[in-house]
């Protein structure tokens, strides 16, 4: 069901002048990420002809994939908008290959990893124990707290040898949040639909003016080309199966980051979201996929979902995944008309921190509330608390894994890879001596109502399952207990078996005696007051309105009550 207080849902069409803003705001977003593709070709050395063209084709590759996702097929596509940038998660493996046979290398390495994503995509449906709600949850969460390390940094002007705040970068920071911040909270009408793009405005603008935008910003655009095609002599393909290792983790992490980007879309465009759509991931994982290896063949860096789109997603209540059509269009533009893609390529510092700041919280909160949904025991705590731990020390300590061997290296790149292997690990160790399905007797002489809840909290909180949920079934066994025992009178114990695997909560309730009644319609008082035997039928009514199914039987003196509810 689409929740109320979406302006554009995922599948709402937004006027063209709105379509275009928006676009152009989550651009603006993405175009953050440019600094990647730089970073890497920075890092090898690659001659400034193989730079260009290699930070080109990576916008052209994130334009694809994000048309790609928007895309709503049973097959292909997840139907949401998530953006696509140069993933962090390939800078490690990005490198290594351009240094070790430069760009062609690069190109078919990433082609490798696409198909990797493909390949996993597959097989997703089987790995759903490896993604329980709460380990979701913490990845949203994560891929939030990911975006911190990069803008802090320009948020205080402390990048490059600057170790201590710069006060005017922090100051145009802090301004260019709060005017993002005051029109999504204090903003009327159409106003409110693009926070993000009037605070890099008014950021961009003092920038301009205090000299923080770099020597005659206007100037650098001007001069730029106004359109540039790519040079074929840079297309090229390689392969080294050493390299297998670095990109196929740098994959993996990406499919993993994925789910849980397409979950957070999932639960923000659905008020009764449960549990991640398996199909819908798959659909998304395998475009995905195939954007990754397109990315690959035309020259760009590997491909991963703008978790800070996400939370623009969230802030503008626009959610329609045509907005990712705009936006995939608008930067299949700038790959090819490099005087507008240097007006986001010289993006000053506070901007950046500015906004990214903004956005990052939404999904941080969002990552909680996800965890939250679900009942925790101390192994579900011991899953995400240390698994968090040891992810932010990849920024706490920033040296604490400079040793490890360069092929892993990308699993130690960011807390939220680290963070998701751990949690994957941890989760499935944990598992060990929980049953998923327990008997218990219960006690006519004890509070009945006791032994079912102290039953069903232990229980829940075990199988991380939904709260509301374990509360109508203690709800209905309580009062089957309490009929049974007290106005069915019977002669030997009565025993409560219950289970439970996600998607299903079952218990079955067996004694001695007549099955209960289970009425669809209420008792009358009058029934009631002169009835004995309506006591019982009340009780039954009541049964049947806490459970989604429930039946009566019995056989050879024995009676069974099974009570099912979806979860």
């Amino acid at each position: 069901m689409r929740p109320p207080d979406l302006e554009f849902g995922a599948d709402d069409k937004p006027p063209l002048a709105t379509l275009f803003l928006l676009g152009l705001q989550h651009a603006g977003i993405v175009a953050t990420a440019f600094v990647f593709p730089i970073l890497v070709a920075r890092a090898a050395g690659i001659e400034a002809g193989a730079a260009a063209f290699f930070v080109s084709m990576s916008m052209l590759a994130n334009g694809i994939s994000t048309i790609f996702q928007a895309i709503k097929h049973p097959e292909f596509g997840s139907g949401y908008l998530i953006p696509r940038v140069a993933g962090p998660n390939y800078v490690s493996a990005s490198i290594l290959a351009l240094q070790s046979g430069g760009l062609s290398l690069l190109c078919g390495m990433t082609v490798f990893s696409g198909a990797l994503q493909v390949a996993l995509s597959r097989v997703v449906q089987r790995l759903r124990v490896l993604f329980p709600v709460e380990v979701t949850g913490l990845v949203i969460m994560m891929l939030g707290v990911a975006v911190v390390p990069y803008a802090l940094p320009q948020f205080f002007g402390m990048t490059g040898s600057a170790t201590s705040p710069d006060l005017t970068v922090t100051a145009i920071s802090i301004i260019t949040l709060s005017v993002t911040i005051g029109i999504t909270v204090w903003g009327r009408g159409q106003i409110r639909l693009f926070p993000v793009i009037i605070g890099m405005a008014v950021g961009y603008s003092l920038c301009i003016v205090t000299g923080l935008a770099g020597a005659d910003p206007l100037g650098r655009i001007a001069a730029s080309p106004l359109v540039a095609l790519p040079d074929p002599r840079y297309f090229g393909l390689s392969f080294e199966p050493v390299l297998m290792i670095p990109f196929g983790i740098a994959a993996i992490v990406t499919f993993v980051k994925s789910f849980g980007e397409f979950s957070i879309c999932q639960r923000i465009n659905n008020t009764e979201w449960k549990r991640p759509d398996m199909k819908n991931i798959q659909s998304g994982l395998f475009a995905d996929g195939i954007a990754s290896g397109l990315g690959g063949l035309f020259g760009g860096m590997g491909q991963t979902g703008s978790s800070s789109n996400i939370g623009l997603s969230i802030a503008t209540r626009s959610t329609s995944r045509y907005i990712g059509f705009m936006t995939g269009g608008i930067l299949i533009v700038l790959a090819f008309l490099p005087v507008l893609a240097t007006v986001f390529l010289i993006m000053p510092g506070p901007v950046i921190g500015g906004t990214l700041i903004y956005v990052a919280g939404f999904i941080i909160v969002g990552g909680f509330q996800t965890i939250t949904t679900r009942m925790l025991d101390s192994r579900k705590i011991f899953v995400i608390g240390i698994s968090f731990i040891f992810g932010i020390s990849v920024y706490l300590i920033p040296g604490a894994y400079a040793n490890v061997p360069l092929l892993v290296r990308p699993l130690f790149d960011s807390a939220l890879s680290l963070t998701t292997v751990i949690a994957i690990i941890l989760n499935l160790v944990m598992r060990i001596g929980v049953k998923q399905r327990i008997i218990v007797t219960i006690d006519p002489e004890g509070r009945i109502s006791d032994q079912i809840f102290n039953l069903m909290e232990r229980q829940g909180e075990a199988w991380a399952a939904r709260g509301e949920v374990i509360h109508r079934m203690a709800m209905a066994l309580t009062e089957a207990c309490e009929l049974v025992t007290g106005e069915i009178r019977t002669s030997g114990p009565v025993t409560v078996s219950v289970s439970f695997d996600e998607y299903n909560l079952d218990a079955e309730v067996s004694y001695t005696g007549t099955p209960l009644p289970l009425p669809e319609t209420r008792p009358s008082e009058e029934e009631i007051l002169n009835d004995p035997a309506a006591m019982l039928c009340l009780g039954g009514f009541l049964i049947r309105g806490h459970a989604d199914k429930v039946s009566s039987s019995a056989s050879g003196g024995m009676a069974v009550l099974k009570i099912h509810m979806e979860h």
